[in-house]
């Protein structure tokens, strides 16, 4: 996918409702099914999924809403435990927030690429 390049997502809601938004992403993201622990302090404790992850963010499942620009803080195993922080960047009712990653290190991107590959070459997508 081209850098900045818009992609049109449609979700359809068991009660029948088509959400449409446009989103920008840099980088690709899988579908993933990771229980993390995150949080909008550095504690992280609350306890949801992740539902699809790429290097530059990810989908976080959750009953939590937030509005776009708040801070999040989400526990990974990178291969060992890392705090990564981000920004909520939209919040879907009912679904989840979808997460902008900031400030990763050269190693937690490289880290985060190697999940990214091994769920895209282990998990239909």
């Amino acid at each position: 996918m081209l850098v900045g390049a818009s992609r049109l997502h449609h979700f359809n809601f068991k009660a029948g409702y088509l959400l449409t938004f446009t989103e920008q992403r840099r980088h690709d993201r899988v579908a993933v099914d990771i229980y993390v622990y995150w949080g909008w302090t550095e504690d992280c404790r609350q306890r949801d999924r992740i539902i699809n992850l790429g290097v530059g963010g990810c989908f976080l499942r959750t009953d939590q809403g937030a509005r776009p620009g708040r801070p999040v803080f989400i526990k990974f195993w990178l291969p060992d435990e890392r705090t990564v922080s981000g920004e909520v960047r939209y919040h879907l009712e009912r679904w989840g927030v979808g997460v902008e990653f900031t400030g990763l290190s050269r190693a937690e991107a490289a880290h985060l690429a190697a999940l990214v590959e091994h769920y895209r070459d282990t998990v239909p997508q």
